[in-house]
């Protein structure tokens, strides 16, 4: 009885201590990308924007936290914000909803952060984010953003909006 819980406790402590080490291989990734919504007078109907290809500089992040694309388990996007820079004192009420998609160089256009139904008076917006493994978009050496739009009022200025990403990164622990 005596070594099943000695046993039971050393298997414990193991589990504990493999879950510490885990979390030295996990480390995130941000980008901010920027993208102008242009004025305009048409509502209901859906209108893309993209941004201009994004360089990863993915090897040298790893580089930076002791790992490599070989060793990457997985890439999720943990969380997307939209922040409206400009015209000042604007918000996002033209905003009826949005879908942000992901493509790299081939690799087909994957939906990343969506909000179908966008509060009134928000300068800030947090979309939900999609539970896609997207390892090879962050390790491929650029990307693009596109943002789907549909807006629920016309808007006479154009409004340029910053898209913050931040991904979460988990690599193999000692190259497992």
């Amino acid at each position: 009885m005596r070594n099943r819980i000695v046993a039971l406790v050393l298997v414990t402590i193991s589990l504990g201590a493999c879950k510490e080490v885990d979390k030295l291989t996990q480390f995130t990734m941000s980008f901010d990308n920027q993208v102008t919504i242009p004025a305009n007078t048409v509502i209901n109907t859906p209108v893309s924007f993209s941004t201009p290809e994004v360089p990863t500089n993915s090897e040298s992040i790893f580089d930076q936290n002791r790992t490599n694309a070989a060793s990457i388990e997985e890439i999720k996007l943990q969380t997307m914000v939209l922040t409206l820079i400009s015209p000042a004192g604007s918000n996002f009420n033209f905003f009826k909803s949005v879908e942000v998609f992901m493509k790299a160089e081939g690799l087909p256009e994957i939906s990343i952060g969506s909000e179908t139904n966008v509060s009134d008076s928000l300068t800030n917006l947090n979309l939900n984010t999609s539970d896609e493994n997207i390892q090879d978009y962050i390790t491929a050496n650029k990307f693009s953003i596109r943002v789907e739009t549909t807006t629920d009022e016309a808007i006479a200025q154009d409004h340029e909006i910053n898209i913050k990403t931040v991904f979460f990164v988990d690599a193999k622990i000692l190259g497992q």
